[in-house]
């Protein structure tokens, strides 16, 4: 994570706290900030030094307004943009996303599987996150079908692995001779 990234997302808490739109806001963020992750062309064209201002501002002006954002998070992105770093965005919604879950006394936990997981058996890996960490989480759920089966869940610095990929390699390790 950049640290310029850090910077506005610690600005736009403050200014989304004191205003009282913290969750809105955050929400806000992690919708636009998964808008420039998940395209690829605007990414670059955000970064890109060769498209002129005017344009990287028209592009985040037309995305905005049919976004139907908040005025706070129109005017925070556009300042954004105005100082060439709306390709961070996406670094600057995850960071807001932690420090708004911090302030609510949760974490984040992320868990990836192999397909997509039902509502309830998400629910019971929350459930059983809260009840070893002794807190609120916030879940991101991402899918990823190397994995072949079973699930991956990182919390902070701390890493599950029930993946069927990892005890494969493992398997594979404890057969074959060194």
């Amino acid at each position: 994570m950049s640290a310029a990234a850090k910077r506005y997302a610690k600005a736009v808490f403050d200014l989304a706290n004191e205003s009282g739109e913290l969750e809105k806001v955050t929400n806000e963020f992690r919708e636009l900030g998964a808008t420039v992750e998940g395209s690829p062309e605007l990414k670059g064209a955000l970064g890109n030094p060769m498209v002129d201002a005017a344009q990287r501002k028209a592009v985040m002006k037309a995305i905005l307004d049919r976004s139907n954002v908040s005025v706070l998070t129109k005017n925070s992105v556009l300042f954004i943009t105005d100082h060439r770093r709306s390709d961070v965005l996406p670094q600057i919604a995850d960071e807001l996303s932690r420090l708004s879950d911090a302030k609510a006394g949760r974490i984040q936990a992320e868990v990836t599987s192999a397909a997509a997981l039902s509502e309830p058996q998400y629910q019971r890996v929350s459930a059983a996150l809260e009840k070893l960490t002794g807190q609120k989480i916030s879940l991101a759920r991402k899918v990823d079908a190397t994995l072949i089966g079973g699930v991956v869940v990182r919390v902070g610095d701390r890493v599950f692995d029930g993946s069927v990929a990892t005890r494969l390699r493992e398997l594979r390790t404890a057969l074959l001779p060194s």
